[in-house]
């Protein structure tokens, strides 16, 4: 993959307020990109430097060629008295699109509304066909960079499948590169490429889903009453471990045998020990609670 942009420490200040803090990341083409942080952690506003809506304080964003960019931030802006044809209409007249008809059914195809009542108005929309739609608007001019803030959210578990279904489409056929912002962990699991996760305006660590598996992936937990011991004997036998409260936690295919015999040699008593596969969401808030702890001691 080559590259669509790069963030070179960008940020964002209001006033008092650090809303994005020296942020530098890249973004592939072709990539679903998922960005994560708990409320005020400075996503959409991120997002809305991305866009183009506001400027960045400081900072640069870098590319290798122009490209054009869709966006669906916070709430859908439809024309609640238009129907679906119509809000799109109204954009492609703001847009100066050529062959507007075209073009506006080929968007009400891809998000599942060219079936729609044409006189239907968006206002007696569900909330699912309104995502869709706004997803429409964006999407009118065939972007190559789509922006989707919380796209999924509040949605039903079928409307939450749709979207899915739309999102991979659009990097499948459309070959567009998304940067999708989204609290609901388990559903970016199943179309992003890469994590950007991001704790009160910074950065906190990327990673591949490749990479995120192998932190999830099932690993061995075992506590003892004499940590500081146990810890010498792993160090010892050259075991890699994590620490996490009262355990340690040790790569699945570890030999425990020869640790056990020491364990039991050195008069250590072996108080628990299972297999564990961590959860996306408790690995995140482990994340969020290690920059906290950064945080506060910066």
């Amino acid at each position: 993959m080559s590259t669509l942009l790069q963030l070179d420490t960008i940020t964002k200040q209001y006033k008092n307020q650090l809303a994005v803090d020296h942020i530098s990341f890249s973004i592939q083409k072709g990539e679903i990109c998922g960005l994560v942080g708990e409320n005020g952690a400075g996503k959409t506003t991120l997002l809305r430097i991305l866009s183009g809506l506001i400027l960045p304080s400081s900072g640069n964003i870098l590319k290798d060629s122009p490209y054009r960019i869709g966006a669906l931030i916070e709430s859908p802006a439809l024309q609640p008295n238009l129907s679906a044809e119509g809000n799109l209409h109204y954009i492609a007249l703001q847009l100066g699109l050529k062959d507007k008809k075209q073009m506006i059914q080929k968007a009400l195809e891809t998000v599942g509304l060219s079936d729609v009542d044409p006189h239907k108005k968006s206002k007696d929309f569900s909330l699912g066909m309104r995502q869709r739609l706004a997803i429409a608007m964006a999407i009118l001019d065939q972007p190559d960079f789509l922006i989707l803030d919380e796209p999924i959210n509040g949605l039903d578990p079928a409307g939450i499948r749709d979207m899915r279904n739309i999102i991979l489409n659009l990097r499948e056929n459309y070959h567009m590169t998304i940067l999708i912002s989204s609290h609901i962990l388990s559903e970016l699991e199943l179309v992003v490429d890469r994590y950007i996760i991001m704790h009160k305006g910074k950065v906190l660590r990327q990673f591949s889903k490749t990479e995120l598996q192998q932190e999830l992936e099932e690993k061995l937990y075992l506590s003892t009453d004499k940590p500081e011991k146990t810890k010498s004997l792993l160090g010892n036998q050259d075991i890699p471990f994590q620490e996490e409260e009262d355990y340690f936690i040790l790569p699945k295919e570890t030999d425990i045998m020869p640790l056990i015999t020491q364990l039991i040699h050195e008069h250590i008593e072996l108080k628990e020990i299972f297999n564990k596969k961590i959860a996306f969401e408790s690995y995140y808030l482990q994340l969020i609670q290690e920059g906290e702890t950064t945080h506060e001691l910066s």
